[in-house]
């Protein structure tokens, strides 16, 4: 029987255009999920680089600590501050027990030239005891610095994978959007969809000739993208201080 109302030629259009949709949305939703793994691996990084960064600070504090309980035992027990004064500008920095961020090294180096000229001291147990404990944390400073450093090296190699899969989803969502654009349209243009027969049949009917969109996700994934996208930047802002490290 011919088929005079256009109905079938709608359905076979209908048809073609879902089958379509549905290729381009398990290609949007493969790359949000190749997304969101990535972005795991991202952030399990930046976690581990965190924690050696954390670490290096914790190390640095207790040396401090120790290069003024160094101070004071110098102080306590030797000619160290009445020397310093004697030497030079630096000298005068190093009287002061409390010690500021600029002047740390100054003191430091200060402390140990002095221990050197002076080798009976640094045998002392109370002294060797803080000198063995510095030279423990600053070998320790050291291991874990060359860890962070390859950790951060890790997070900007991971973000360079990200631009590329983002375009791509990007780009799937789009031609999603204009297939579906595109099927809309042509179904809507349809004889069958523009008559009596269309206007007068059940909800059942109707839903033959009509794309389906319910089950697409595709608002949810392009908000998970820009998320994600969002997440990548920070990160590159937070991180490329570290490039010229």
């Amino acid at each position: 029987m011919v088929d005079v109302t256009g109905k079938q030629d709608a359905i076979a259009i209908k048809d073609e255009y879902q089958k379509a949709l549905d290729y381009a949305h398990e290609k949007v939703k493969s790359n949000v999920k190749h997304l969101y793994e990535m972005n795991h691996k991202l952030k399990y990084a930046k976690a581990d680089a965190k924690k050696f960064k954390d670490n290096m600070v914790a190390d640095e504090e207790e040396k401090v600590k120790l290069y003024e309980s160094l101070g004071n035992l110098l102080n306590k027990e030797t000619n160290f501050e009445k020397e310093m004064m004697q030497t030079s500008q630096k000298g005068k920095k190093a009287t002061t027990i409390k010690i500021k961020n600029k002047d740390v090294d100054d003191v430091n180096i200060a402390m140990r030239d002095y221990l050197d000229k002076y080798p009976e001291y640094a045998t002392k147990s109370s002294f060797k005891r803080i000198l063995d404990r510095i030279s423990e944390i600053e070998e320790g400073i050291k291991n874990t610095k060359k860890k962070y450093n390859e950790q951060v090296s890790i997070v900007l190699r991971e973000l360079e994978y990200f631009p590329r899969v983002i375009m791509e989803s990007e780009d799937k969502i789009n031609v999603f959007r204009k297939q579906l654009k595109e099927g809309t349209e042509k179904l809507n243009n349809m004889r069958y969809l523009r008559s009596m027969f269309y206007k007068l049949a059940s909800e059942k009917e109707r839903m033959k000739v009509n794309i389906h969109t319910l089950y697409y996700r595709i608002d949810e994934f392009e908000k998970t993208i820009q998320q994600l996208k969002k997440e990548v930047e920070d990160t590159e802002k937070e991180y490329s201080k570290e490039k010229t490290k």
